[in-house]
C-alpha cells in the first residue's frame, strides 16, 4: 500500500456503476487487518448508499464521487454527492435498530459504529470516514 496519497479516485451515479470498484476497493481495506478491512468497507458501501439514495432525490441520477486516501496511521475515505444532500446530528442512537421493519435510518449509525471517526460536511454532501491502521497512531495523519 503507498502512504500519504491517493489510493481511489472514481465517480458515478448508480450501484451497478460501482459494483466494478468494489474489490478494488476491499483489497486496499485489507491494510487494515482482515476483519477491520472489511468492516470499513461495509461502513463505506452505507455512505455510497446514502449519497446515491439522498443525492438523487431530484428524479435525476446524480453523481457520487469517491476518494480513497492513505494518510499514514489511517485510511480515509471521502464520499461527495453532487446532486442532494442530508442532515444528520452524528450522534449515536442504537434504537433504530430495535425496529427490524425500518428501511432507512441505520446507515449513519453502521458508520458511527465502525469508523475511528466520521464527519458530515459541505451541507450534507461530504462524508468523511476513516480508520486506524493497525499500530497507526490515532490523529496521525501523514502527509
Amino acid at each position: 500500500m503507498v502512504e500519504g496519497g491517493n489510493l481511489v479516485e472514481i465517480r458515478f451515479s448508480s450501484i451497478e456503476q460501482f459494483a466494478p470498484h468494489r474489490e478494488r476497493i476491499l483489497s486496499i481495506f485489507q491494510g487494515l487487518g482482515e476483519r477491520q478491512g472489511m468492516l470499513f468497507f461495509v461502513a463505506l458501501n452505507e455512505a455510497v448508499n446514502n449519497a446515491l439514495i439522498h443525492g438523487g432525490r431530484t428524479g435525476r441520477e446524480e453523481a457520487v464521487e469517491l476518494s480513497v486516501r492513505d494518510e499514514g496511521g489511517r485510511i480515509c475515505a471521502a464520499v461527495r454527492s453532487c446532486g442532494g444532500c442530508f442532515s444528520h446530528d452524528m450522534k449515536p442512537d442504537t434504537g433504530v435498530f430495535d425496529d427490524g421493519l425500518r428501511e432507512s435510518g441505520r446507515g449513519v449509525q453502521i458508520i458511527l459504529h465502525i469508523a475511528d471517526h466520521c464527519s458530515i460536511a459541505e451541507s450534507g454532501r461530504l462524508v468523511r470516514l476513516c480508520m486506524n491502521k493497525p499500530g497507526g497512531v490515532p490523529g496521525d495523519h501523514g502527509t
